[in-house]
């Protein structure tokens, strides 16, 4: 059965996507292609039901889209009319939009951009589902309940040295290939922080799940070690969650490095390799990645706490159906013609399904938040794209009482001294009064994280 799943796969057509659309469906495939002058040009094809051929639709060149700051993607309706404002006749009865990005649209989370007529989101109105391609539509798969997770969080990138060598020969793992995978990206020559708030998440997770049967590993502290995450392998986990640091930098800032050599890989150019070495610039750390971060050398064989996108594409994680990278950064990677070359292509080469994951460095607290709703609503019933949704909107939305003196401290102080002559005695009044906010939300706190794959 699975064999012919595999070959049924390879053979689909826009018209078998076609089929699998509803009547306010639409499918629609971003390209970008080069054009005179050594520009670049991007379009869509929209497709529905009835059509007898997807219609194309030009949209706009690269240059427009690099002359809009990334300050304004989600505060203003710049991009907004790039994108969609061009598409908008076709979608007038249209309620949910089953996209797959191309080029720089990778980068950008689209479907929580501004809406493109009065206030709010463009999710508002529509349900915008990303896909990796829309052939996603029409792929035949196995539709498990979730049964198994395993979930990391809360981890300790200071563990002994003692704790790796112990976990090396507690999951002793058959390796097929060696990759070194010591990191020393400009942002993580020192080590990382522990961040308090995914343990927090983490646990929170860990009873939610129990509280609908679902058996979990909860790996917190020295637990979440390299080695643990790549016995994994082969256990068809069903739910993956990860909590933790995430890396990725470009290749033009590991050149500025002087001892990345696990980025060599013959130094080819061959297709293949170019994969593999983009691969390498991505991943995730574990417990006692400090040890390689700032550069101390571990026996040879134990795995070093710093996970790379390549070494996940090598695992067997076949009935994964979704991860969660609750982490910074794990959406992105090098684009390139065949899609994004990071840590979504090393779980999506290791089998998984769904994916969860970010675009830009994320709050600590605000991620907790919405990481323990999002759980809170996928096992009450709602599906991994209402669940994220609602948590979105959730940690949006969600008030908390102040004092102004803690207000204007926090967010505004500077302004509140230069618009008031006497500052003392104003200030001293606004220590008792109290006036409610909302912390979160700014789209920097809720809006990096995407969800991919998730129609089934």
């Amino acid at each position: 059965k699975g064999y012919g799943n595999y070959i049924k796969n390879l053979r689909i057509r826009n018209q078998d996507v076609r089929r699998s659309l509803g009547v306010q469906d639409a499918a629609i495939e971003f390209l970008r292609f080069p054009i005179k002058n050594d520009s670049v040009m991007y379009a869509a094809f929209l497709l529905r039901q009835g059509m007898t051929a997807p219609k194309m639709i030009p949209l706009f060149e690269e240059s427009q889209l690099k002359r809009i700051s990334k300050s304004d993607f989600y505060t203003t309706k710049k991009l907004t009319n790039l994108i969609w404002k061009p598409i908008e006749a076709e979608l007038q009865d249209i309620r949910n939009i089953y996209f797959a990005p191309d080029g720089e649209l990778y980068n950008i989370a689209i479907e929580l951009l501004p809406a493109w007529e009065g206030d709010g989101w463009v999710s508002d109105e529509r349900n915008f589902y990303r896909l990796s391609s829309t052939r996603e539509l029409a792929l035949t798969k196995d539709k498990d309940k979730i049964k198994s997770a395993s979930v990391y969080g809360g981890l300790r990138y200071d563990a002994d040295e003692q704790v790796l060598i112990n976990d090396n020969k507690k999951y002793p793992a058959k390796r097929d290939f060696e990759v070194s995978s010591i990191a020393d990206s400009l942002n993580l020559r020192s080590g990382v922080e522990e961040l308090p708030a995914t343990k927090t998440e983490a646990v929170d997770i860990d009873k939610t799940l129990a509280q609908v049967k679902v058996a979990n590993l909860l790996y917190t502290d020295t637990l979440g070690t390299e080695a643990s995450f790549k016995a994994l392998s082969g256990q068809r986990r069903n739910l993956l969650h990860i909590a933790t640091h995430g890396f990725y930098w470009t290749e033009r800032e590991a050149k500025l490095m002087d001892h990345l050599g696990f980025l060599s890989l013959n130094n080819s150019d061959r297709p293949r390799y170019v994969e593999d070495k983009a691969m390498t610039r991505s991943g995730l750390l574990f417990a006692g990645a400090n040890h390689a971060l700032k550069g101390k050398a571990l026996p040879e064989g134990v795995d070093d706490g710093i996970l790379t996108a390549k070494e996940i594409s090598a695992l067997d994680l076949r009935g994964l159906d979704m991860v969660v990278l609750s982490a910074c950064q794990t959406g992105l990677g090098e684009i390139s013609g065949d899609g994004v070359f990071g840590l979504q292509r090393g779980f999506k080469k290791a089998g998984a399904n769904t994916l969860l994951m970010s675009l830009w460095k994320v709050d600590d607290k605000a991620t907790q938040m919405l990481m323990t709703q999002f759980y809170a609503n996928l096992t009450s019933g709602k599906s991994k794209f209402e669940s994220l949704r609602e948590a979105q909107r959730y940690v949006r939305e969600y008030e908390t009482e102040v004092t102004e003196s803690e207000f204007y401290n926090q967010t505004a102080y500077q302004q509140y001294k230069s618009e008031r002559n006497n500052e003392e005695a104003l200030q001293s009044e606004s220590a008792v009064r109290k006036m409610k906010i909302k912390p979160y939300a700014s789209p920097r706190y809720w809006a990096a994280f995407i969800l991919l794959d998730a129609v089934n």
